[in-house]
C-alpha cells in the first residue's frame, strides 16, 4: 500500500514543484477517491463478472472525457440556468396576456360608456368586466414561473453543496412534487 503513495510522490517531484505538506497528505486521500471513483465506473462498464483492463481504460476515458451531450454529464448550473431562462420567457408572454387582456376590457368598457344603445352598452360593460377579470389567468402563470425559478435557484445551490447523490434524491423528489404538480402534503398523503 505504501508503494503506490511512493510513485505517487515521486512523478510530483518529476513536475519541477515539490510537494507542499499539507499537499504531501491531501494527495494519498485523493488518489484513494480517484481509485475509488475508477474503480465503480470500471465496474459499471463491465460486460463480465470482472473488471479487465479495457474496462478500465473504458473507465478512465468516461471519467475523463464525459460526454458533453449526455444530461448525465451536463454542468448543473446550465442545466439550471437554461430552465431559468425558459420560465422567464413564460413569464414574459404571460405579462404581455395581460397587458393586451387590460387594454381589451378597457376599450370595452369605454366602447359601453360612449355607446347609446342600453343593450349594446350592457353587453360591452359585462364584456369588459369578463375580460378584466380574465387577467387573473396570466398573472397565475406568472406567480407559478417566479415559484419555479425560486426552486430551481434554491436546487442549484443545494446541488453544488451535496457530495452524495443519495441524500439529493429525497430532496428533488420533495421540491419537485411540491414546486411542479403542487403536492406539498406528499409524505402525508403516504
Amino acid at each position: 500500500m505504501m508503494e503506490p503513495q511512493e510513485k505517487v510522490e515521486d512523478t510530483s517531484c518529476n513536475l519541477g514543484k515539490p510537494l507542499d505538506p499539507s499537499a504531501r497528505k491531501a494527495l494519498p486521500q485523493l488518489v484513494s477517491y480517484l481509485r475509488e471513483a475508477l474503480l465503480v465506473e470500471a465496474s459499471r462498464v463491465s460486460e463480465v463478472d470482472y473488471i479487465t483492463d479495457d474496462d478500465l481504460l473504458r473507465a478512465y476515458k468516461q471519467l475523463s472525457f464525459p460526454n458533453k451531450d449526455s444530461l448525465q454529464f451536463a454542468d448543473a448550473q446550465a442545466v439550471i440556468s437554461q430552465a431559468l431562462r425558459e420560465n422567464r420567457f413564460l413569464e414574459l408572454v404571460s405579462y404581455g396576456m395581460a397587458i393586451v387582456l387590460f387594454v381589451i376590457g378597457l376599450i370595452l368598457l369605454l366602447f359601453g360608456v360612449v355607446h347609446n344603445n342600453d343593450a349594446v352598452r350592457i353587453g360591452a360593460f359585462i364584456g369588459g368586466s369578463l375580460v378584466e377579470v380574465l387577467i387573473l389567468i396570466p398573472f397565475r402563470f406568472a406567480i407559478n414561473s417566479r415559484r419555479h425559478n425560486i426552486a430551481l435557484r434554491m436546487l442549484g445551490l443545494i446541488i453544488n453543496r451535496v457530495d452524495d447523490p443519495k441524500k439529493l434524491a429525497p430532496l428533488l423528489k420533495d421540491t419537485f412534487l411540491a414546486v411542479v404538480i403542487g403536492k406539498s402534503q406528499f409524505k402525508a398523503m403516504k
